[in-house]
């Protein structure tokens, strides 16, 4: 071999040595580092980002505070059930506070809500489907469980087997709102009344002014020539949320005599 090819081999050989130095060396390490590089620009932006949480801490912990007691006291106005008693008290209480007399009153059984589809629509999922079928039942419960008071004191009401009113709907559990787990019900109430000008604007602001959750959905009221009365009837739809931590608070009822121990009127 002359000089000239050791030559040639010298340089092929020291070529190869850089190419080799490059692609397995130089090339793996420039790579990685464009790789640390782009991953630490994302844990930077990330560190911005929580720093700059971290500096309003405080600020949302207050608000988150004050959202929950918020949220607190909206689920206070409503109470964790309601029976058949609670609107005929509702309907004595308004005749106590207003000029009015309540010539007929019907109380509905609880109806299941769906909060998260309410309106109706289909098309969303099963679990709505479920629980339209239920406040369907509901419905028609409603027809065979209700209370029935006329202008001459005589009331009435269904009950289930075990005693309660309408506990049966409270089952209905694929209604619950996705958010609080909560179920909201609302009991139907037609009150039939007689009452003066004064007497009607005084109904309406007890029952808009109640602490608890009330709407007026239908009111029809008439002039009564013979009397110079205002006659009518109003749909009150009041609502309570079924699996509060607080225990059912019932009505208070007073006691009511019943017949007389001195018949004659003979003994003190």
């Amino acid at each position: 071999m002359s000089t000239r090819d050791k030559k040639l081999l010298i340089i092929l050989a020291g070529v190869a040595i850089l190419a080799l130095t490059y692609f397995l060396i130089f090339m793996p390490q420039s790579n990685k580092r464009d790789s640390l590089k782009s991953e630490n620009m994302n844990l930077k932006s990330q560190y911005n980002q929580l720093s700059a949480l971290a500096a309003k801490a405080d600020d949302y912990t207050k608000k988150t505070k004050d959202m929950s007691d918020a949220m607190q006291q909206v689920y206070d106005n409503f109470p964790s059930y309601l029976q058949i008693e609670n609107g005929i008290m509702d309907a004595v209480a308004i005749e106590k506070s207003t000029n009015t007399n309540i010539t007929e009153l019907t109380v509905g059984s609880p109806t299941a809500i769906d909060v998260n589809n309410p309106t109706g629509d289909a098309g969303t999922d099963s679990s709505s489907g479920s629980s339209s079928d239920s406040s369907t039942t509901d419905s028609s419960n409603a027809d065979n469980s209700q209370s029935s008071q006329t202008a001459d004191g005589n009331s009435s009401q269904s009950q289930t087997g075990d005693g309660s009113a309408a506990d049966g709907s409270t089952s209905t559990g694929s209604a619950k709102s996705t958010v609080t787990g909560y179920q909201l019900y609302d009991v139907s109430t037609v009150m039939a009344f007689k009452t003066e000008y004064h007497g009607l604007k005084a109904m309406l602001g007890e029952v808009i002014g109640s602490s608890q959750k009330k709407t007026i959905s239908t009111l029809n009221v008439s002039f009564d020539d013979s009397t110079g009365k205002l006659t009518g009837e109003m749909l009150v739809d009041s609502y309570f949320l079924y699996g509060l931590d607080k225990p059912y608070e019932a009505p208070y009822i007073p006691a009511v005599p019943h017949g007389t121990n001195n018949l004659f009127g003979t003994t003190n």
